[in-house]
């Protein structure tokens, strides 16, 4: 049960936290919404679209803004306490450093678990809110992605350049390029034109439709026709007055409904992050699987027809003297696109398992970073209470330094895990608790140090002991020592 202390201690550290987390989280968001702002603004949008879109994107900010304000808050009404002699006070009246830290702890708990909640379940909301609200914007004004002067591929299949947009919803182009994109082999078009509507087609707004005027269109249908017959064949283009094209954006616009995550790990909440990570290892151990059992087959051949060859004598396994100029030549082209074909598969190959590993450590990471950002509020006041217990300074001067300083170190090492994992360098688990891995000794030493009433920022504790030890090998001079007594 409380007494009427405990209420006293928790009051003193709620009026400070209450304080601090606001101004931490304006602090946050606003950085957040000025780095994201070039993207709406100037865009025809309305401003409280744009205030509720970044508020959603941005709220994850709580996960850093927490820890960081109890950290400052137990050093500040630790140290205001024993700034103020009421620290001592209790301790002389037989209350031991630890019962006094008690009711906080608690109340830190409970801060943890709702921070772990809010990752779980308020973040993935936020974010399918934000991704509605996207939505929604795609369908009204589906150029605002588009910059100026810049080669776009935001649209799957194309690549655009367009040098000016204008209009109320930026529907007006000017000097469009268009590429479209098409697997090897297949038709490709590129079109260049003056001017240029773009608006979601009023019939299907899965599609938009681009109407460009005083332009050219060139083709180039190699589809099915091999390599002599590509080589003959004249350029096509066509010059039009009017040209409509009808690009399909449906791949955009499912990737921005509610209904459908579209496979994003961040929509996801811990279920369902669970299942999202046991799909991928068993995806990833049938991949491994047919990966290993499709290069045994490729190469077994290769592997027999090897040991065939004399390495003393190093004879040819078949002569190309035999054969004909047109043959060698065939046989030498064919021996060089195997090659290059076997280098492409291998960087294709390398590039599938590397970005196969960076998206399984992403989700790992992101599915561990709930527990352990719930964690570092533990450890957080485990740090700050006893050294504001130790330093015994109140107010926002020695405690927001101090905050600082640990706040930094703690989330460089926390990101650098992070990106080593993401890089597979590391094991995405260790790295999402890796800065709570370190950082928990450290707390221990200082509550330890703090039951102990030990200065650990007072230099001569450490420096004392040093000059003694070395002291003791000092020659001293006879002449000195008998002048005492003369």
């Amino acid at each position: 049960m409380l007494k009427k202390l405990d209420w006293y201690v928790i009051k003193t550290f709620l009026g400070p936290f209450f304080f601090i987390f606001s101004v931490l989280f304006f602090i946050f968001i606003v950085k957040f919404a000025w780095q994201q702002m070039e993207k709406f603004v100037g865009k025809g949008l309305e401003w409280y679209t744009i205030a509720e879109l970044l508020f959603y994107l941005g709220i994850n900010v709580v996960q850093l803004v927490l820890p960081l304000t109890i950290l400052l808050g137990s050093i500040m009404t630790m140290g205001g306490l024993g700034e103020r002699y009421e620290l001592a006070a209790m301790k002389a009246s037989g209350i031991s450093l630890t019962r006094i830290f008690a009711p906080l702890f608690g109340l830190i708990m409970l801060m943890s678990v709702g921070l772990y909640f809010f990752g779980d379940k308020v973040m993935p909301f936020s974010q399918q809110k934000a991704r509605t609200i996207f939505y929604n914007i795609l369908q009204t004004k589906p150029a605002m992605n588009i910059k100026e002067g810049i080669f776009i591929e935001s649209i799957p299949g194309f690549q655009m350049k367009i040098n000016k947009v204008s209009g109320e919803n930026s529907e007006k182009l000017e000097d469009v390029f268009v590429h479209q994109n098409s697997p090897f082999g297949e038709n490709t078009m590129t079109i260049l034109a003056k001017k240029g509507n773009l608006a979601p087609d009023k019939k299907d707004n899965r599609y938009l439709k681009m109407e460009l005027y005083d332009g050219i269109a060139y083709s180039d249908n190699v589809k099915n026709k091999n390599q002599e017959e590509r080589l003959r064949q004249e350029n096509q283009y066509t010059k039009f007055d009017t040209l409509n094209y009808y690009i399909d954006i449906s791949d955009i616009l499912n990737s921005g409904k509610d209904e459908d995550p579209g496979g994003s790990y961040k929509y996801l909440d811990g279920g369902g992050l669970r299942h999202l990570i046991d799909s991928l290892n068993g995806d990833y151990k049938k991949y491994y699987k047919e990966l290993q059992k499709n290069t045994f087959n490729q190469n077994y051949y290769f592997a027999k027809k090897t040991k065939e060859v004399d390495s003393v004598n190093t004879n040819m396994i078949f002569d190309l003297k035999e054969y004909s100029v047109t043959d060698k030549d065939r046989i030498l082209t064919q021996a060089v696109q195997m090659v290059n074909r076997d280098q492409e598969n291998l960087n294709f190959t390398q590039q599938e398992i590397i970005n196969r590993e960076k998206l399984y450590s992403k989700v790992n990471i992101h599915y561990q970073r709930n527990f352990s950002y719930a964690v570092t509020c533990i450890i957080f006041f485990l740090i700050g209470a006893p050294l504001g217990a130790i330093v015994k300074k109140g107010g926002i001067g020695m405690p927001v330094i101090i905050s600082i300083i640990i706040f930094v170190i703690y989330f460089i090492i926390n990101f650098s895990a992070e990106n080593m994992a993401k890089n597979g360098n590391l094991d995405p688990t260790i790295a999402a608790w890796a800065a709570n891995i370190i950082a928990l000794p450290f707390s221990l030493l200082f509550c330890y140090k703090a039951n102990q009433d030990s200065e650990i920022f007072n230099i001569s504790v450490y420096v004392d002991p040093i000059v003694k030890f070395f002291s003791k090998f000092r020659k001293t001079n006879k002449i000195e020592e008998h002048s005492r007594y003369q």
